[in-house]
C-alpha cells in the first residue's frame, strides 16, 4: 500500500526554528517531522485517531512537542 499525505504541510515560524509536520497514512497514521526543511524524525501514532495525529502536528508546529521527546523516533 503506498503512503498517502492526510494532512498538507503546515508551516510555522517559531522563533527562527522553521518546523512542519505531516500525516501519512499507512495501516494507520505516521506524523513526519521537519525542522528548518529537513527530516527530523516520525512518531507512530498507529491505533489512534486523526484527531489525534492533527494534535501531534499543531503541538510539533506550535513549539509545545519539544525535540527530546521519548515518542520521536529521529531521522
Amino acid at each position: 500500500m503506498d503512503c498517502l499525505p492526510i494532512r498538507g504541510m503546515v508551516e510555522m515560524n517559531i522563533n527562527d526554528m522553521h518546523k512542519k509536520a505531516e500525516i501519512v497514512e499507512d495501516n494507520g497514521y505516521i506524523v513526519h517531522l521537519f525542522k528548518m526543511h529537513k527530516p527530523f524524525g516520525t512518531i507512530d501514532v498507529r491505533g489512534k485517531s486523526i484527531h489525534y495525529a492533527n494534535d501531534v502536528c499543531e503541538n510539533w508546529e506550535t513549539g509545545i512537542l519539544k525535540e527530546d521527546n521519548e515518542h520521536i523516533t529521529k531521522s
